[in-house]
């Protein structure tokens, strides 16, 4: 099973990838400012003539006096890896979490989300009950869907996809709702 790119390598990493290299490292991809709106700016590689190739992330949230808060990621067929910043939870970093998981779920065709983190950190107990506050699930190490990185927790979180009318009808048009979810969709 191949899992995703790593994308750490920010002095305030302590995610759970075993290397520690940008995926930018010797590969001739630069990372380009892609979204800028209010504290969050996006940067992102050029994959463009790279078909297939995971695209690196870097969101970067501005936190007034107190400097930026980095999450560093990749996106790869349809799931966004987050590596879990160093002090996430003494920065109170929720807001560039949110602001994060607002410009995946707009900007991105993503499914999912999937935060890790060293299962050695100190905070783990703390990261664990946060995220599980926030919505994230906590993944099977054995999961296809992951890297086999022995060293770290995963935890995801489902991307809520609104239905447009237009969907909607091809869904029905196909025949894969049951009557009750039409009504639901329809109403």
């Amino acid at each position: 099973v191949v899992g995703p790119v790593t994308a750490c390598s920010a002095p305030e990493f302590e995610g759970g990838c075993p290397d520690r290299r940008r995926t930018n490292e010797g590969d001739g991809r630069t990372l380009k400012e892609v979204y800028k709106a209010g504290n969050l700016t996006v940067f992102a590689s050029d994959c463009q003539s790279l078909a297939q190739q995971p695209v690196q992330l870097d969101f970067h949230f501005a936190r007034g006096g107190q400097g930026i808060a980095h999450w560093h990621g990749i996106l790869r067929d349809n799931a966004v890896f987050l590596d879990v910043p160093r002090l996430v939870l003494d920065f109170n970093s929720r807001e560039s979490l949110a602001a994060t998981l607002e410009y995946i779920e707009d900007k991105t065709e993503a499914e999912r989300v999937f935060v890790n983190f060293s299962k050695s950190r100190r905070d783990r107990g703390d990261l664990l009950r946060t995220f599980g506050f926030l919505g994230f699930e906590l993944m099977r190490p054995d999961d296809p869907a992951l890297p086999l990185w022995e060293d770290a927790v995963f935890m995801v979180y489902p991307m809520e996809r609104e239905v447009c009318p237009e969907q909607a009808e091809e869904i029905l048009k196909t025949g894969l709702l049951k009557d009750q979810d039409e009504a639901m969709l329809l109403g």
